[in-house]
């Protein structure tokens, strides 16, 4: 498989599971539910535009950051491996409130324009998403721009499956409901755990401590 292929496979399929698209169209379709239809639309769109570009900045400016720190790529790896896996355990095993206080649920639903924040950070592009995308730009050294312009492209296309699945919210939680929404979220918690587990395993081999 061609290099920008694969990293554009592995962004998509990391990334997806961790911006929780199905799950965050729960939350909002109950912050959006005294909003006119074209407020909503507009809420999705501009909610998904607006974490395409935070984590493009962060994909696409990663070595320099990662530079400037002094960041080893195992440690990233390692490091973003640990977060991915606490976002995954966390949807596997939800607590009440834990991913969305009432207290700050409130201040969303008082909030005349909720595009930016609370729904495009910290729900779409929070630490976890962050934490992938630097991840998978700690791997581009040498392979040159297609790879970059697949990792940007794989970025853009689940920013816009996220809009989607935003803007048919109240339609797709007439089908789902709050339970099968809660399965999607359990299965990609699932999916996230293995990801960020391996991330780990391939950052410690990266160390050269077992030979």
């Amino acid at each position: 498989m061609p290099a920008p292929l694969e990293l554009f496979l592995v962004i998509f399929a990391a990334l997806f599971p961790i911006m929780n698209p199905f799950g965050n169209a729960a939350i909002f379709h109950s912050l959006t539910l005294k909003n006119t239809p074209a407020e909503r639309q507009s809420f999705a769109r501009r909610s998904s535009v607006y974490a395409v570009a935070i984590l493009l900045v962060f994909f696409l400016g990663g070595t320099v950051l990662i530079n400037f720190f002094g960041i080893s790529i195992e440690g990233i790896r390692i490091a973003g491996g640990l977060v991915i896996t606490r976002f995954g355990f966390g949807q596997l095993n939800p607590h009440p409130h834990s991913t969305h206080p009432p207290d700050e649920h409130a201040e969303a639903m008082a909030k005349e324009d909720i595009a930016f924040s609370p729904l495009a950070m910290p729900l779409l592009a929070g630490p976890g998403a962050i934490a992938a995308v630097m991840t998978a730009s700690s791997s581009l050294h040498g392979r040159g721009i297609p790879a970059h312009l697949m990792g940007a492209v794989s970025i853009g296309l689940v920013g816009a499956c996220c809009w989607l699945i935003l803007r048919y919210a109240d339609a797709l939680m007439n089908h789902l409901g709050v339970t099968g929404a809660r399965a999607l979220t359990k299965i990609m918690g699932f999916l996230l755990l293995c990801m960020g587990v391996q991330l780990v395993i391939d950052g410690v081999r990266g160390l050269h401590l077992f030979g």
